[in-house]
């Protein structure tokens, strides 16, 4: 299997974030702790997972119950406890004004100032198996069942009503609600930029955030220059038509401006109570989500971490698992892929509405990950390429 330079980078970063916590975590601490958390003494921890942003234990304690705890790699203010805030600020918000099933959160410690030197959560143990390990065990009607429990959850976040893009926080003002603030990484990607003094929102609109990820961009590669023209150094530019690293960067970052600015469609006024804004979930893909061995109809939605408010066409794409990369792997997922669109357009109130978003997120998706681009880790090439799809599609808006 062919691995990218970008996916080589993060995978990378992801074992130095893994050996990190390794060297300072400490384990015995983090059993006293959540025995306090709990009430019941742990008596042991078991790995379950690790993926790019956390490990996950599960917590076995005195008399068999067992729970889940999870270990943030990241203790930084703004990567760490802002980012473990956030999650339990938007489970909460969830409970309290959907029906969305998600994991009950029973204890967080989002900094390194306690026993276990690291940030950790402690949630409910789900009974449930995920829906990777049932997938393809399952026949073709519970999947159809699954895929439409699923868009139900879609069309749920997509009736939530927020003003600005962002992530969700609690409300330090109150001591209770939540508010938008600057919008947490959506990709490991975006994830490694150093410089988190640049503009991740609040945005009003959604022309300020495509506007805000450009200037991002453009101001980091400016400070960081020597670093970029390094890091692409053997990059054959001049078959892009390139004069240096920098200016080409540069060059996209001006042109995506330019159709921002002018592209057409842009912040749609939308009935209430459907904008203008909506709650995404950051990574739905099958392994984030818990499925009932019963009833394929019983969902439980996981990992929250990194969820942030956007535009309604961005709940009109297609689960990961769903896209057509996977239909090598599972041959049913077009006649999947129609029954999800069908079961949205069915469960949503405005039907023609939502047909309508659905044509504009081919565009729009288009747009959001060239301009999200993080130079750094994205060659030449490939934002070249990024920019002509979005041109590509741009004639057929």
């Amino acid at each position: 299997m062919y691995t990218s330079s970008t996916e080589l980078l993060v995978i990378t970063s992801r074992s130095a974030r893994s050996q990190d916590l390794n060297a300072r975590l400490n384990v015995e601490g983090l059993k006293t702790a959540v025995s306090r958390a709990i009430g019941i003494r742990c008596i042991g921890l078991k790995i379950k997972a690790e993926g790019g942003f956390n490990r996950v234990y599960f917590a076995q304690f005195y008399g068999g119950a067992e729970y889940v705890v999870r270990v943030a790699f990241d203790r930084s203010e703004y990567r760490g406890m802002h980012k473990m805030e956030s999650e339990v600020a938007t489970i909460a918000w969830l409970v309290q004004n959907t029906d969305i099933p998600v994991p009950t959160i029973l204890y967080h410690s989002p900094t390194d100032k306690n026993e276990a030197h690291a940030p950790f959560m402690i949630m409910e143990k789900v009974r449930d198996m995920t829906l990777d390990k049932r997938w393809q065990t399952m026949s073709l009607a519970e999947k159809h069942v699954a895929v439409k429990s699923i868009a139900k959850i879609i069309v749920s976040l997509a009736q939530t009503h927020f003003d600005r893009i962002g992530s969700i926080y609690p409300s330090s003002s109150t001591g209770s609600g939540v508010v938008i603030g600057p919008m947490l990484p959506t990709s490991l990607a975006w994830f490694y930029t150093p410089d988190v003094s640049l503009d991740s929102g609040p945005w009003n609109t959604e022309r300020d955030y495509f506007s805000g990820c450009i200037a991002r961009e453009h101001a980091w590669a400016v400070s960081h220059h020597f670093e970029l023209e390094e890091k692409w150094q053997n990059e054959n530019i001049a078959a892009l038509g390139w004069e240096s690293i920098l200016s080409g960067y540069l060059a996209v970052y001006d042109r995506l401006t330019q159709l921002v600015s002018h592209l057409p469609g842009l912040d749609p006024r939308l009935p209430h109570p459907f904008g203008p804004f909506v709650l995404v979930h950051p990574d739905l893909n099958s392994r984030n989500v818990m499925i009932s061995a019963e009833d394929p109809s019983q969902l439980t939605i996981l990992d929250w971490e990194c969820s942030r408010t956007a535009p309604l066409w961005a709940l009109t794409t297609v689960p990961e698992f769903l896209s057509e990369g996977e239909d090598v792997v599972d041959p049913s997922c077009p006649e999947l892929r129609q029954v999800f669109h069908a079961a949205c357009e069915l469960y949503f109130p405005h039907p023609a509405l939502w047909r309508s978003l659905r044509d504009r997120a081919d565009l729009m998706v288009a747009l959001e990950k060239a301009c999200q681009s993080v130079c750094r880790l994205i060659s030449p090439a490939t934002i070249v390429y990024f920019l002509d799809q979005v041109l590509t599609k741009c004639q057929g808006y």
